[in-house]
């Protein structure tokens, strides 16, 4: 080390320099350290926004805790098989209660609440009762930006996505609304520390502007986590509208009415048929929550924005600027309003092309292997082709328009209102300079600094918010573009709810106007002693509904329990119909049909239908594995039917009953016949209704098929064209092609009679075969000229008698 001693007198006095250059920068920091607030806005926002953040993360955490807490003691209480714990329950109280396992031995419990049917039926007058005052709602909803017939299906849907008000719904967007509110007060603070920071630049105050950069960090916080926040808010509120409406239209779609069905049967109805309705219930419902909870923040913040701007401004600009620029924004919206093309009307269209050209790629996907083997690729192109170049046609007409539309919009709200934004903003500068000049050299020329630099302040704070305020207002009109789109995605989603409730109706009339007809027909479910038709008609559901003509003269008959029946007729006179009026898919329009309960009835369409899953499904549906442990059944009893059915072999081809495939195409015609006979012994009803179900089987099979429905005891009504199944039955509805029908008790002692004595006139003839065959001989010698000793006539006479007693009246060539 070296001493300070030692060194020359230049030396020290270099040091001694140095060491005042440091003191001198010391004492200047200590000077003009930047000083922060504590209890400035900036950093009280900064700070609450970490507390609530880790208040957050606390809470979560202790719910989660408390989640796998609640599942360790389901756990320990529940001592099933995991597969048994994902069946569901029905409680005390109606709700069904769902143990889904999550892996690991683990379950999770559910409830489900039970859907309020009386609802339905309550909810079904709003909507015809808001079409019958349709043509009054359209009249009223003339030249006003928010269509009232919009407004009033938007009101009745609002019923559905936000039930009561105690629910998780009405908090996300009450939550939203707190945070639209806030991140508008935020933003008025950054534009008074955005002045605030011009102001200090111009001033060259480094330390003021330090100070204020620093509080422009900290609330860029909250700002940032605001905006995350209304986002965050926005998808989980879309979320929770999709959850509420998706679950009010499968409680309707997907229920015992079988509306799925009878929705798809209003073809005559232009009003009433909804095409490709998967579109409807699948991306109409997305696309009209994502637009609905998407409208609140678009048109909620430029609306509050309006409201606090404005509040602040008319301090600083007068009640006449304010009024000038209110005019100038209802002037504008009433010019777009006209300008505006029908974008709900051309984005309804635009979802329904959409919907044509999906469902044919899907028809293709569904059928190409039978479009493969009629070589159809051609003919199939041409379609998908046209429908295409509907579709981008009227994408490239939305286009166009949009553009031509776009520039208008563009030009005012963009530009033109910025412009003046700017002219109001100047109003104080451009009034403080044409203060009279003697009165301007009066000031101190200090003061007029300072005046200047608040001028300069004040100008980027009316600046800033009167362009915020431009921007709001622009965001508003551009808003009116949305209602249009969210008009269009209305009005599918209330179509499909109005016709969903027109059909979800048991007395569901499809000639009705309103879906509400006259039917007078009377079912008894639940009756003892067979089934039985008086004065039972079977029409088609058309438009005409009841009035329409019948198949053929309703039918008045009563098969009693144990007896089995069979309705013969030709393809198309009507032997599926009546067994979709038995089903309930059908309106039964007068007459009586009794019949045992549903339960006790199973059938079995023309095509049988084949679920996503394994074998097992196949077996079992329409149950689910659970169901058929609840029930006492387990694999080996699966294999039993399997073999009863002479299926046995599916496993050994299959591999097990765990394989997975798409079954429509790997079982041949008649294994699907055979498996649905599986199904019938799996559910063993009371009856079964067979439609054409044994006609891809060879004959042995199908034998041996009928005789061990007999044999299991159970009663069969068989819907088939051929008469060689009488013999499987007891009775014969035969109907026939002038409309008219014949019933036959094949069991009487009259049939028995008629029966034995055809088969004895077929045993007399079958007895006299050997001497036809040897006459035949003879003739045909006779014919070639060998045999030459035969009397010409009396062979010719002996034909003619062998030809009268087979009961024929002439002789073929």
């Amino acid at each position: 080390m070296v001493s300070i001693s030692t060194l020359t007198g230049a030396k020290r006095q270099d040091i001694k320099n140095v060491l005042l250059l440091l003191q001198e920068f010391v004492v200047t920091y200590k000077d003009n350290k930047v000083k922060i607030n504590y209890q400035s806005r900036p950093v009280v926002l900064f700070l609450a926004t970490l507390y609530a953040t880790a208040g957050f993360g606390i809470y979560f955490t202790l719910r989660n805790l408390l989640t796998k807490y609640n599942e360790y003691l389901l756990n320990k209480k529940i001592n099933r098989p995991a597969l048994i714990r994902q069946s569901s329950t029905i409680l005390k109280n109606g709700s069904r209660e769902i143990f889904i396992s999550k892996g690991n031995n683990k379950v999770s419990r559910i409830i489900i609440p039970k859907p309020n049917l009386d609802q339905y039926a309550a909810d079904k007058y709003l909507y015809k009762n808001f079409y019958i005052n349709q043509q009054i709602i359209q009249q009223s909803s003339k030249g006003i930006i928010f269509n009232s017939k919009f407004l009033n299906q938007l009101s009745i849907i609002w019923g559905i996505l936000i039930p009561k008000f105690y629910c998780k719904n009405t908090s996300l967007l009450l939550s939203q609304c707190f945070f639209l509110i806030l991140r508008t007060w935020l933003s008025l603070l950054v534009a008074k520390l955005d002045g605030q920071i011009v102001k200090n630049l111009i001033a060259a105050n480094g330390k003021k502007f330090s100070r204020d950069l620093i509080y422009w960090l900290l609330i860029a916080f909250p700002a940032s986590y605001t905006n995350a926040a209304i986002k965050y808010l926005d998808n989980r509120l879309s979320l929770g509208f999709r959850t509420n409406l998706t679950r009010y239209i499968h409680d309707m779609y997907l229920d015992k009415v079988m509306s799925y069905y009878k929705v798809s049967l209003n073809t005559g109805d232009p009003n009433g048929f909804l095409e490709n309705i998967d579109q409807y219930i699948t991306e109409d419902i997305s696309k009209f929550c994502n637009s609905l909870s998407g409208l609140f923040s678009s048109m909620g913040k430029p609306f509050i924005d309006l409201i606090f701007f404005s509040v602040y401004l008319r301090d600083n600009l007068g009640t006449g600027a304010i009024i000038g620029i209110f005019t100038n924004y209802f002037i504008t919206a009433v010019l777009l309003k006209r300008a505006t093309p029908p974008f709900g009307k051309l984005s309804s269209q635009r979802t329904h092309l959409e919907g044509q050209y999906f469902n044919k790629q899907l028809n293709l996907m569904n059928n190409c292997e039978e479009i493969g083997f009629y070589k159809g690729s051609l003919i199939e192109k041409t379609k998908l082709n046209h429908t295409f170049k509907n579709l981008m046609n009227h994408v490239n007409k939305e286009i166009n328009i949009s553009f031509n539309y776009g520039v208008i919009e563009d030009y005012v709200l963009k530009y033109t209102w910025s412009a003046w934004g700017y002219i109001f903003a100047g109003l104080p500068v451009f009034l403080d300079e044409i203060w009279p000049k003697q009165e301007k050299d009066t000031i101190n020329k200090e003061a007029q600094k300072v005046d200047e630099r608040k001028n300069m302040r004040q100008f980027i704070i009316n600046k800033r918010l009167m362009l915020s305020l431009a921007d709001a207002g622009s965001r508003l009109m551009y808003s009116i573009k949305d209602v249009n789109q969210l008009t269009g995605h209305t009005d599918r989603v209330f179509n499909l709810l109005t016709q969903l409730h027109k059909v979800h109706s048991p007395r569901y009339d499809f000639g009705s106007k309103y879906g509400y007809g006259d039917i007078h027909g009377t079912i008894q479910n639940n009756f003892s002693d067979g089934i039985r038709f008086e004065n039972f008609p079977v029409i088609i559901p058309n438009v005409n509904g009841g009035e329409s003509t019948p198949l053929f003269k309703e039918i008045s008959i009563h098969i009693k329990q144990g007896k089995n029946l069979l309705i013969l007729g030709p393809n198309g006179c009507g032997k599926t119909s009546i067994s979709r009026i038995v089903a309930g898919l059908w309106p039964f329009y007068r007459g009586l049909l009794s019949k045992p309960n549903d339960d006790d009835m199973f059938y079995l369409p023309q095509k049988t239908y084949f679920t996503t899953g394994n074998l097992r499904d196949q077996i079992i549906y329409p149950y689910t594995y659970n169901d058929m442990l609840e029930m006492g059944y387990n694999d080996d009893y699966l294999y039993h039917i399997l073999r009863e059915v002479k299926l046995e072999y599916l496993l050994k081809r299959e591999g097990n009953f765990n394989v997975v495939k798409d079954w429509k195409d790997v079982f041949s015609g008649g294994e699907k016949q055979r498996m649905s006979i599986a199904r019938v012994l799996f559910k063993h009803p009371k009856y079964v209704i067979l439609d054409e179900s044994t006609n891809a089987v060879s004959t042995d099979v199908e034998d041996y098929l009928f005789e061990l429905l007999q044999t299991k005891g159970i009663n069969f009504i068989t819907m088939s064209h051929r008469p060689l199944l009488m013999k499987y039955h007891d009775f014969v509805l035969e109907i026939k092609d002038d409309r008219s029908w014949e019933f036959q008790d094949l069991t009487s002692e009259e049939n028995l009679k008629s029966i034995d004595k055809e088969i004895k006139e077929i045993e007399t003839k079958l007895a006299q075969v050997e001497v036809w065959e040897k006459r035949k001989q003879d003739i045909e010698l006779f014919l070639d000229g060998k045999y030459n000793d035969i009397n010409e006539e009396s062979s010719i006479d002996m034909g003619v008698e062998l030809y009268r007693r087979e009961g024929r009246t002439s002789m073929s060539s």
